[in-house]
């Protein structure tokens, strides 16, 4: 079950209801009868050829002992409860044997004296299993290189099933109607009684996308070698063009907002930061967000960041602030509008949060390329990014402004009125702001709505309720200070006025329209 082996199940192929419409009735000329791909259920064979009951089935569960891998995530990944196997499957029952050969078996496949020579026939998982050790070296030799763990890159892959890398098992394709767990069949991996079908150990069924059984299902090898070297991330990391808000939009209500600094370090080394605005593991334990920050170099695609928690900080007050590092995460980008976050957490409450998220990016790319920034930015993009209070540090606003749509968007990180009293992950706070339509070379800006969300559980498509509990006047002095004056009319922060006065990190004086 280990993190670093891809652990390979069995399928069965259910062509026994009509074999015509999957064989042919001869051989071609390299011995080939195979019509074209057989549908697969999940290897199961209870009764032997002898009639007598037998644990003979493909494997599958959940390790008690090893977390869920970061990369182990995608439909039908039951969550993160531990480490989940199988991960792929191939043919592996005594219906679908092999042939081989084997000296040690006496079946060396050397012609006698008579020119006869005997093949060993042999199935089960020891079968399925140097299935798959023969695709990694095909793999490898096509890569031009050993491809290390593959299980990252296999996950990915099936996180697109148009690519059509996998044959999915499920109920359709084992062919049986009602799938019962106490009754093994090609539906599920569940095991005979001593004397009868039922009564044995209850399993997993087949489904769509991965499950218990089969994992992802089998391979179509030749699309996985197509497909393996595609949509990597390519993205230079080090430009301007990443800067603005990322979000999953399947787990609507959270995301990152990215501020990048390039060559901040020295030439084709920059500074990423990236605010992340989640939830926490438990409904009932509200909004949490992290901040993640360091270099990126332009010669890598991706870049693995230090994420930071902060708590006790007060609400729009001096900080008394206990910032701490959590985890890590990778970050990296397909292209300049897609990326993923790959993250490994210890949260404050001791879980340990490991999995992977797809990132979309929210609004127009204005300047970003696969090379690095492609043009230069109509001036009102450089308002994007961070801006904050050096006299309340550990608290801001991360805006994303797009020149081309006409829109504004902006996270507010903070902390509850008390928070240095309630401290841990409790005290934390946000909100949003969101403006529809702003004019090019627009100063000030009334009246903005500030909206709470609420309901949302950390990287889980958690249905979030979002309240407007406010507004704010906007007003930029220059390129580089920002006022913000708000009121709260509703919510916890209820009353509550004040003025942020705000400095915005622009390196190298650009211009914003100003």
């Amino acid at each position: 079950m280990s993190s670093f082996a891809t652990c390979v199940g069995g399928t069965q192929f259910t062509d026994t209801a009509n074999p015509a419409q999957y064989w042919s009735a001869s051989n071609s000329g390299s011995f080939a009868s195979a019509l074209g791909y057989i549908p697969e259920g999940a290897w199961n064979e209870p009764v032997d050829a002898k009639g007598k009951f037998q644990a003979s089935a493909t494997g599958g569960g959940v390790s008690a002992y090893i977390p869920t891998p970061y990369w182990q995530t995608g439909i039908g990944v039951p969550g993160t409860q531990g480490r989940y196997t199988p991960d792929v499957s191939f043919s592996a029952s005594a219906h679908d044997g092999y042939f081989a050969c084997l000296a040690a078996a006496g079946n060396s496949c050397v012609p006698d004296g008579a020119g006869s020579f005997r093949f060993e026939y042999f199935y089960g998982t020891s079968a399925s299993t140097p299935d798959m050790a023969g695709v990694a070296a095909l793999l490898n030799q096509k890569m031009g290189g050993a491809q290390g763990n593959l299980n990252q890159r296999l996950y990915a892959l099936a996180a697109t099933p148009a690519n059509g890398v996998y044959h999915d098992t499920t109920l359709a394709s084992s062919g049986v109607a009602n799938c019962d767990l106490g009754t093994p069949s090609v539906c599920n991996n569940s095991t005979p009684g001593l004397n009868s079908l039922s009564g044995g150990l209850q399993g997993f069924a087949v489904g769509t996308g991965y499950d218990l059984a089969t994992g992802l299902g089998s391979i179509d090898v030749a699309r996985l070698l197509a497909s393996w070297n595609l949509a990597q991330p390519a993205v230079n990391l080090n430009q301007s063009g990443l800067t603005g808000a990322w979000y999953n939009p399947a787990k609507s209500g959270q995301g990152v907002l990215v501020q990048s600094f390039p060559d901040l370090v020295g030439p084709g080394r920059g500074v990423l930061f990236g605010g992340w605005f989640t939830f926490s593991t438990l409904v009932t334990s509200g909004q949490r967000w992290y901040t993640i920050q360091g270099e990126v170099d332009a010669a890598n695609a991706s870049a693995t960041l230090p994420v930071y928690a902060t708590y006790g900080g007060n609400f729009n007050a001096p900080p008394k602030i206990n910032t701490t590092q959590i985890g890590q995460a990778t970050l990296a980008f397909s292209d300049c509008s897609h990326g993923s976050l790959t993250y490994h957490l210890s949260q404050d409450d001791g879980t340990v949060l490991d999995g992977t998220m797809p990132l979309t990016r929210l609004g127009s790319n204005v300047t970003c390329g696969t090379n690095g920034d492609n043009g230069s930015a109509p001036a009102a993009a450089a308002l994007s990014g961070a801006w904050y209070d050096p006299a309340t540090s550990g608290q801001g606003l991360l805006f994303t402004v797009d020149p081309l749509a006409g829109n504004l968007f902006a996270a507010w990180y903070t902390f509850l009125p008390n928070g240095q009293h309630v401290a841990g992950g409790a005290s934390q706070r946000w909100y949003t702001l969101q403006v529809g339509s702003i004019a090019a070379g627009t100063k000030s800006i009334r009246a903005v709505p500030v909206y709470a969300t609420t309901g949302g559980i950390f990287d889980n498509p958690a249905k979030t309720q979002i309240m407007q509990v406010g507004s704010a006047d906007l007003s930029w002095l220059d390129c580089t200070h920002l006022d913000v004056a708000y009121t709260f009319t509703a919510g916890e922060n209820e009353g509550l006025a004040g003025t942020l006065t705000l400095t915005h990190p622009a390196p190298n004086g650009a211009a914003c329209g100003f």
